[in-house]
């Protein structure tokens, strides 16, 4: 009997840390990033980041901290107290002021092939964020492509 109200316990605190039952996790992508300042041994980037809730509740998140990955290399650091809204199965922009080091800005140009750009640059975005609807930290991991010239095809209507 001890043991079955120890792990009933542990299951009703499990579940207060998370969010509803039911609920799926926002994803996170990135939207832009825009150059604040160049130094000599950091950056400071303007990341915009696209959280977008699939549930039919708003969301608040209230921290968000991440680590940009590009052409599979780190590439910046960011952390966010701002709450930002989002609304029930909708999307909004987190700005986020972001670091980079100069080394790994130096291996990024390195890495960069003439072609590259116009293909789009490969991204990833791992991190954590809280919700107003829970109260432990919740990861995120999504990878996408950013920028490139192709042309979506079909015919326009």
């Amino acid at each position: 009997m001890q043991r079955l109200l120890m792990a009933l316990l542990a299951l009703a605190i499990a579940a207060c840390s998370g969010l509803p039952f039911n609920a799926v996790a926002p994803k996170v992508s990135v939207a832009d990033v825009t150059i604040k300042s160049l130094g000599l041994m950091e950056q400071r980037l303007d990341v915009g980041l696209r959280i977008s809730n699939p549930n039919d509740f708003d969301l608040t998140i209230v921290a968000l901290e991440f680590e940009l990955e590009v052409n599979g290399h780190p590439f910046a650091n960011g952390l966010s107290h701002k709450a930002t809204l989002v609304p029930a199965v909708a999307s909004a922009l987190l700005r986020v002021d972001t670091y980079m080091q100069s080394k790994d800005l130096i291996r990024q140009f390195k890495r960069l092939s003439q072609g590259a750009l116009a293909a789009g640059v490969p991204y990833r975005v791992k991190g954590r964020f809280k919700t107003d609807k829970s109260s432990g930290w919740m990861p995120f991991d999504h990878g996408g492509v950013y920028g490139g010239d192709e042309k979506p095809q079909g015919k326009a209507i």
